[in-house]
């Protein structure tokens, strides 16, 4: 395995261009483009996080994912580490595919289907499970080429516990590989059922107790309070713009007074 460079933040942050993905919650990373060495980029960075939510959480997801990358280093279809900038950044390869689209507007061809399998067989075989697999996570290329990413909250069949092979950490891997391949064949069973095989079929049908109520829980507290927050936004927007609406007409009615 090459060794990775451990470069200053604000010499890495220097050769960024724009913000692509605004972190949207305390707990995201803020994701900037750049060019590295001729190649595409991107430097995923939690420095901009309030200071207790990065001394609790960023560091350690930020050094969870650079143990990840690590671990799959030489794994096509997954980013490489590129260097890292200070505890709370890293830089990553830039990989050449764009989220599925809506079902709507159609899904990728068969031959996708076949390749995202093919690498989410081999992420286990390496001993890391993704966790968290869902459509933002998965990329497609232009020829039907699969990409995962986003390996913040995966695990591996090591961790936590000490040693290789620690039951600790051999249990939650068997968890995430099992809610890996239920969200897979979940996600295309949306866009081509008739396509599962035997065995996505049963992963789609053996859902654990855990993984059901997760998703419920999921569904029916975090999503409802997604929307409140939202709605309770987007009533102070409004209710700021007749504020500015009324006092713009208070000085147009003074000016001509």
């Amino acid at each position: 395995m090459a060794p990775v460079p451990d470069m200053q933040y604000a010499e890495v942050r220097a050769r960024c261009g724009a913000c692509i993905h605004p972190a949207r919650s305390a707990g995201q990373a803020d994701l900037y483009e750049l060019d590295w060495e001729g190649r595409p980029a991107l430097l995923k960075d939690f420095s901009q996080r309030p200071r207790l939510v990065r001394w609790l959480f960023s560091r350690r997801i930020a050094a969870r994912e650079v143990r990840m990358l690590r671990r799959l280093e030489g794994l096509e279809g997954t980013p490489r580490l590129l260097a890292t900038a200070g505890p709370e950044a890293f830089v990553m390869e830039r990989l050449p595919g764009e989220r599925i689209p809506n079902r709507k507007r159609g899904g990728p061809p068969a031959i996708f289907w076949a390749n995202a399998r093919a690498l989410l067989d081999q992420l286990h075989a390496r001993g890391v499970a993704h966790g968290d697999l869902r459509r933002k996570n998965i990329l497609a290329g232009p020829n039907g080429e699969a990409y995962l990413i986003d390996f913040a909250t995966a695990i591996r069949r090591d961790t936590p516990g000490g040693g290789r092979g620690s039951w600790l950490g051999g249990y939650l891997f068997k968890r995430c590989r099992t809610i890996d391949r239920n969200s897979f064949a979940r996600i295309k069973a949306q866009y081509a059922p008739e396509a599962l095989d035997a065995t996505e079929r049963r992963w789609l049908e053996e859902m654990p107790l855990y993984l059901r109520v997760g998703r419920m829980l999921k569904k029916r507290v975090y999503r409802l309070r997604k929307r409140r927050y939202w709605r309770k936004r987007v009533k102070w927007v409004k209710w700021l713009r007749r504020k500015l609406r009324a006092r713009k007409r208070q000085g147009r009615r003074g000016s001509r007074g």
